[in-house]
């Protein structure tokens, strides 16, 4: 395979852009993988050099150079492309001609087609300006281009977005060093105000709010931290010229200046591609009103929104939580029967860990709570860890209505909100199958591993494919929900849909009280009752008493990162479990004792949900199973990343039971 990761020039030659022409324009470019793969190409951003693009490219990354062919471009007046700070007389400096995005999108098809001899682009992705570029290649090329996926962008430029770059570009253009463009030295007092006029646009006034820009400890003040992020970031690497150049190509996108007469609406219906778009809940530059205003007249797109209060900076790489959110695929099912009906275009995220090639494939589904984007699978993958994809390749699923696959959160009119229809688990498995065998070529699953609700679809798994399976774990969970599991989770469900901000689900804004009397009326089912007289609860000082716990942990868990419809559609997944209803009429233990694949059973010692006695009943009817006990007092949480003891007991009943013949 090859994998080039130097910068290359490719020279155009005389090339007209819209405020001139460039008698030799370059475009900088990097290449990662195999030329036969797919291919994907990925643009930089305001701010952004080719070495800024490795947040996504990488082996284990979104953009795997083991699965695709990616190639990524510099920007027109980047530094590193044809710009102010680097093309000799006449046009230097503040003679650099004005650049469009047309101008970048047509340099880069001549790259791929006249340079690497690209046929067809199965995705072009981008962050920002980025994300404008996608928006334009699909406009562009339209038979050219498969998918596009903007990210914190949007076809074009607000006039809100317009009025708040002049801020930072008349910093600059104003100060006493910039010389109208003509300094022999850096202009430091122009780029350190421009910076600062920058810096409070990129981030939500939540996130200051929590003094994000303390960074853990990183900065002792919000001095600091502008003088070294936004003072310095722009000082080290950029010239001032090159950055009002580029702010140009910014302000002027406009799709519909490329073709539809200047009609917006007409220009977006037009695009063939298919298109998931992924704004940021709190973005102060693309809002997601301006997506969700988009999304009207795309013909065929995805709307993602990113929860985040890192703002415009949470599509760039910033924190872990996003970057896992934006890196996780999915996969396309079009119309999609469930239990409860029908999806128009159901969609299911999931992640890919190790070797594609490698026979050893492990299957492991999220539970009630989790999410790809929390990392909530991160503590059983991961080399040295139970699943190592140096030795497996990994599959991690996100259920649907978790707000990452297909949700009443993120699934248009009329199947959005509370209208929904009911998802069981067999849809789930059956969903997940497709995109094993229809998009992974997947022919064989060694081990489906799962905690909770991912326990119960490792139990569904190997009855609903029966020859698909070798093994399966169950974590701290049962092949169906007992009476007494649904009667626990009568309560905050009700809790929930009794809320005064609730609105039977119609509501427009965050239901507070709905969702956090919900988490208030679960927080006791989750653990052991000697977890709380040991005052666990505490966790070693970071709380003072067990209400702060429970405000943090439960209720900001749940306001923070759920939507309240998602939380009761999955809710009622897990109530509805049984694998006798997909088989064998009802008839518990037929089901059980049918099942070929080889069993590890882990229930924990104290667990409320799903206490061991039901275990030990399953397993007496299972051919081929063990059981081993958690012996921990944390309850049901037992099974997840809470206990590092718990996790290590697990990891090496896990480890022992996969390499076991």
């Amino acid at each position: 395979m090859s994998q080039v990761a130097e910068i290359q020039y490719y020279h155009h030659g005389r090339f007209r852009v819209a405020g001139g022409v460039l008698p030799d324009a370059i475009t900088a470019y990097q290449t990662f993988g195999d030329p036969k793969n797919p291919v994907i190409v990925f643009p930089t951003c305001y701010g952004g050099k080719l070495d800024s693009q490795s947040y996504m490219v990488g082996e284990d990354k979104v953009l795997d150079p083991r699965k695709y062919y990616v190639v990524t471009f510099a920007l027109f007046s980047n530094g590193e492309s044809s710009s102010p700070s680097n093309t000799p007389a006449p046009y230097n400096g503040p003679y650099f001609p004005t650049i469009t995005y047309e101008d970048n999108i047509r340099a880069q098809y001549a790259v791929l087609t006249q340079k690497l001899g690209v046929k067809k682009v199965f995705c072009v992705i981008g962050f920002s300006m980025g994300a404008q570029q996608a928006y334009y290649w699909s406009v562009m090329y339209p038979d050219f281009l498969e998918r596009y996926i903007p990210i914190c962008g949007s076809a074009r430029t607000s006039p809100h977005n317009r009025c708040f770059l002049e801020g930072p570009k008349a910093a600059l253009s104003a100060s006493k060093d910039f010389q109208d463009g003509h300094y022999k030295s850096t202009p430091q007092y122009g780029i350190r105000a421009f910076g600062r006029a920058y810096s409070a646009w990129a981030y939500s006034q939540a996130w200051f709010a929590k003094k994000g820009y303390l960074f853990d400890g990183k900065y002792t003040n919000l001095n600091d931290f502008l003088r070294e992020d936004w003072e310095g970031g722009f000082l080290e690497g950029w010239d001032a010229n090159d950055l009002l150049t580029l702010l140009n190509t910014w302000q002027m996108g406009d799709v519909s200046l490329v073709r539809g007469g200047s009609y917006f609406t007409d220009c977006l219906g037009a695009i063939k591609a298919r298109g998931l778009i992924m704004p940021c809940k709190k973005d102060l530059y693309f809002p997601p009103e301006d997506s969700q205003n988009e999304m009207k007249f795309l013909n065929n797109a995805k709307l993602v929104i990113i929860d985040s209060e890192w703002g415009h900076m949470a599509g760039g790489g910033s924190n872990v939580r996003d970057d896992e959110f934006i890196q996780a695929e999915y996969y396309h099912h079009g119309r999609f029967k469930v239990a409860g009906g029908i999806l128009p275009d159901a969609v299911t995220a999931y992640r890919t860990y190790g070797d594609p090639s490698n026979d050893k494939v492990i299957v492991f589904p999220t539970c009630y709570g989790a999410k790809l984007a929390l990392g909530s699978q991160d503590y059983l993958v991961g080399e040295g860890k139970a699943l190592d994809p140096n030795k497996y390749f990994v599959v991690t699923f996100a259920l649907f209505c978790n707000g990452e696959s297909s949700s009443p959160s993120n699934t248009p009119a009329p199947y959005g909100g509370p209208y929904f229809p009911f998802v069981s688990y067999e849809d789930n498995i059956r969903a997940q199958y497709a995109v094993l065998t229809k998009h992974l070529g997947v022919r064989k699953v060694f081990c489906v591993v799962g905690f909770s609700m991912g326990g119960q679809q490792a139990y569904h798994w190997p009855v609903v494919f029966p020859d698909f399976v070798e093994r399966f774990v169950s974590i701290c969970s049962s092949a169906r929900t007992s009476p007494h599991n649904q009667c626990f989770l009568e309560g905050p469900k009700a809790a929930m849909l009794a809320s005064k901000d609730f609105a039977d689900g119609h509501y427009q804004s965050t239901p507070h009280h709905g969702i956090r009397a919900f988490g208030r009326v679960y927080s006791a089912w989750a653990y052991g009752q000697t977890w709380f007289r040991e005052y666990k609860y505490l966790m070693d000082g970071e709380y003072p008493d067990l209400n702060s716990f429970i405000r943090e942990r439960w209720e900001g868990g749940y306001v923070n990162n759920w939507d309240a419809n998602d939380m009761i559609a999955l809710l009622n997944t897990w109530q509805k479990g049984d694998i006798s209803i997909v088989r064998d009429g009802g008839d518990y233990e037929k089901a059980l004792k049918s099942i070929k694949a080889k069993g590890l059973i882990m229930p924990s010692k104290t667990d409320l949900y799903f206490p061991p006695e039901d275990s030990e009943t399953e397993v007496s009817h299972l051919t081929d199973a063990k059981l081993h006990v958690i012996p921990s007092i944390w309850g049901h949480v037992a099974g997840g990343s809470a206990n590092p003891p718990d996790v290590a007991f697990i990891t090496e009943k896990i480890t022992e039971f996969l390499q076991a013949p």
